[in-house]
C-alpha cells in the first residue's frame, strides 16, 4: 500500500506517517513506478505498528496516567513507558494531539515553534493561560507585543514556570 492508503489505516495524517518513517519506527520499501520512487508498506508492517502504537496509546491515555509519567523524573517515565522508542512515540502522540486542539493554522508542532501565544504557551506547559497572562502583567514573564497579541518564547515560559514552583515549596 502507498503512503495515502497506510496512514488512512492506521488513523493519522501523510505527514505523520512521514515522521514516522524518517524516526525509522515504521519500515517501507522505495518501488519505482512511472512519476519516480514511491514509499510502499506491507500490511504486517501496518499492523504491527498499529498494534504497536495502540497499545502505547491506551497504556498512557487516561488523564491519571499521563499526568503521572509527566509528573515522574525521566528514569522513572522510561520504565513506566517501556523504552527510549515509546517515549519518542508517546512525545509524538501528544504533539498530535496538542496540534489537534490548537487553532490549526500551521502545521508547525508546537515544541519547534520560535514564539507562543499565550494559549500554546498554556498547552505546552500545563499552565492555565490566566496564570502566564497575569505574570506577564505582573513583568514576571517576558513576552512581546506583535500585532495585536503576546507572543513569549518556550524558554521564557519554561523559566517562569520553575520560578513559579520554586516560590510555592
Amino acid at each position: 500500500m502507498n503512503k495515502e492508503q497506510a496512514a488512512a489505516a492506521l488513523g493519522i495524517t501523510v505527514r505523520t506517517l512521514q515522521r514516522h518513517m524518517a524516526a525509522h519506527r515504521i519500515g517501507f520499501a522505495m518501488r519505482r513506478n512511472l512519476t519516480g520512487e514511491e514509499a510502499t508498506f506491507s500490511a504486517e508492517e501496518v499492523a504491527r505498528f498499529k498494534a504497536e502504537r495502540d497499545a502505547l496509546i491506551t497504556t498512557v491515555t487516561p488523564a491519571a496516567n499521563v499526568s503521572e509519567v509527566v509528573r515522574q523524573e525521566p528514569p522513572q517515565a522510561l520504565q513506566r513507558v517501556g523504552s527510549e522508542q515509546g517515549i519518542a512515540m508517546l512525545v509524538s502522540v501528544l504533539s498530535d494531539a496538542m496540534k489537534a486542539t490548537h487553532d490549526g493554522r500551521t502545521d508547525v508542532s508546537l515544541r519547534d515553534k520560535m514564539t507562543l501565544s499565550f494559549k500554546e504557551a498554556a498547552l505546552l506547559s500545563g499552565v492555565p493561560e490566566s496564570h502566564l497572562r497575569e505574570g506577564y502583567a505582573r513583568g514576571m514573564l517576558r513576552g512581546a507585543k506583535i500585532g495585536r497579541g503576546v507572543r513569549v518564547t518556550p524558554e521564557d515560559v519554561r523559566k517562569y514556570v520553575e520560578q513559579r514552583m520554586k516560590g510555592k515549596r
